[in-house]
């Protein structure tokens, strides 16, 4: 990769690919080499081993229910629990005429 970036294109993916294929099956041709590596990856997933686990000890538990959360923190996460994302962060601009937090909104036409 490039000095100082943090990502490589599959083209480099490629080249480090048939660097590493002879260091790995030393007593085959590069081209066989290559296709064993190849072979070794086909259909696979990054890995989670090694990763950090979420903690379930003590208050943690309580502490990431989100179906405890209440006020503006309960309003980040849907129904689910996943989280809203930059829409459950910010205040989103209606531009629709109405007060907010006013119940009888898009009735006028309904009533006039």
């Amino acid at each position: 990769r490039t000095k100082g970036a943090r990502t490589i294109t599959f083209a480099e993916f490629q080249q480090a690919m048939k660097e590493l294929c002879g260091k790995r099956f030393k007593g085959k041709s590069p081209e066989e080499a290559l296709q064993a590596v190849y072979g070794l990856i086909a259909g696979k997933e990054p890995g989670s081993v090694g990763t950090t686990k979420a903690t379930k000890v003590g208050g943690v538990e309580r502490l990431t229910d989100t179906s405890k959360y209440t006020g503006t923190h309960k309003q980040r996460f849907d129904e689910s629990g996943k989280g809203k994302g930059l829409a459950g962060r910010q205040d989103l601009v209606d531009n629709s005429g109405y007060v907010t937090g006013y119940k009888g909104a898009g009735t006028y036409d309904q009533t006039h």
